[in-house]
């Protein structure tokens, strides 16, 4: 159903002959007769680069992650791209149909992209209605024997004695902390506290935590961080290479893992014994503890065997 946004874009488009209106700043263009190739005008072009230039210094300065500010950027170049070889006007209704163009993939890029439409959109002062939403699915049930098994592939596996031994700290260090991929790229030598036992954590829209740490832990990444510069990458990866090694030693290993599911498995393994959920929040760095919340569900199981014991 057209957008009151979108019918006061077209009654514009309607009411001109000439380039030269403007909806918000952005340059409106008049219909094209069929049959007739649509060039967009240089200044229309332009105008849009302005917006969605001035859109993500917007985002820069609320304070948003430099990862959602750069695909939100790929994204919406490629909306415009394709807005410019065909209406040159920005829209809810032709942001709908660009919307439609991903109907193949999968739901959670879906929703992105619909989250990165209506965002932009807001901030040139339009609606945009569509609101595609997730299945409330469980998080993934990860074993511990699947965690081993990923260990015992890289210790068997003949290569460099330094190298085993910087991807098992990878793996120990994201089951024993649950930190995001992005932030075991990002951690510093400088962010790990020895002394104290705990690392600090920068995560998503610039919001540092605390973790503390166990002396396993601690050991390993006294070992790992040993002769290395503060201002030094613990690990010395970027989030994708980090991705791809798992991924790689995890096909090896016959387990299906990955970067994240061993924040699943810090939740679960805090959210088992009856930890606060206000703790694990805090702990995993979620803005809402419905999110937390949904770890409940994963133990229950557990449960069952607990009121189990009242019969």
């Amino acid at each position: 159903m057209p957008d009151t946004c979108y019918n006061q874009v077209s009654m514009q488009c309607g009411a001109v002959g000439h380039l030269g209106e403007r909806f918000n700043g952005i340059e409106v263009a008049p219909s094209v007769p069929k049959g007739r190739p649509h060039h967009p005008a240089p200044d229309a072009v332009s105008s849009h680069g302005n917006a969605l230039k001035n859109y993500l210094e917007s985002l820069h300065n609320r304070g948003l992650s430099d990862n959602y500010i750069e695909t939100s950027d790929k994204f919406l170049r490629r909306y415009l791209d394709w807005v410019a070889t065909t209406t040159a006007t920005i829209s809810p209704g032709n942001a709908e149909k660009y919307l439609s163009k991903s109907n193949h993939l999968k739901l959670n890029t879906r929703k992105r992209y619909a989250d990165y439409l209506r965002a932009f959109l807001k901030y040139l002062g339009m609606e945009f209605g569509i609101t595609i939403k997730r299945p409330n699915l469980l998080p993934e049930s990860v074993s511990d024997e699947d965690v081993e098994k990923l260990k015992d592939e890289i210790r068997n596996h003949h290569s460099w004695k330094l190298s085993i031994t910087n991807d098992l700290a990878i793996i120990e260090t994201l089951a024993k902390t649950g930190m995001r991929r992005a932030e075991l790229a990002n951690l510093t030598v400088r962010d790990v506290d020895l002394k104290k036992r705990r690392v600090l954590v920068h995560g998503k829209s610039n919001k540092d935590r605390v973790i503390p740490i166990a002396s396993e832990l601690c050991e390993t990444l006294t070992e790992v961080c040993n002769g290395k510069q503060e201002d030094e990458r613990v690990f010395g990866m970027t989030k994708k290479s980090l991705g791809v090694k798992i991924h790689k030693w995890a096909i090896k290993a016959g387990v299906n893992l990955h970067t994240h599911s061993f924040r699943h498995y810090y939740a679960t393994k805090l959210v088992e014994p009856g930890a606060n959920l206000r703790v694990v929040q805090e702990l995993l760095g979620h803005s809402s503890l419905n999110t937390t919340q949904v770890y409940l569900s994963v133990t229950a199981d557990h449960l069952e065997d607990a009121i189990g014991l009242l019969d």
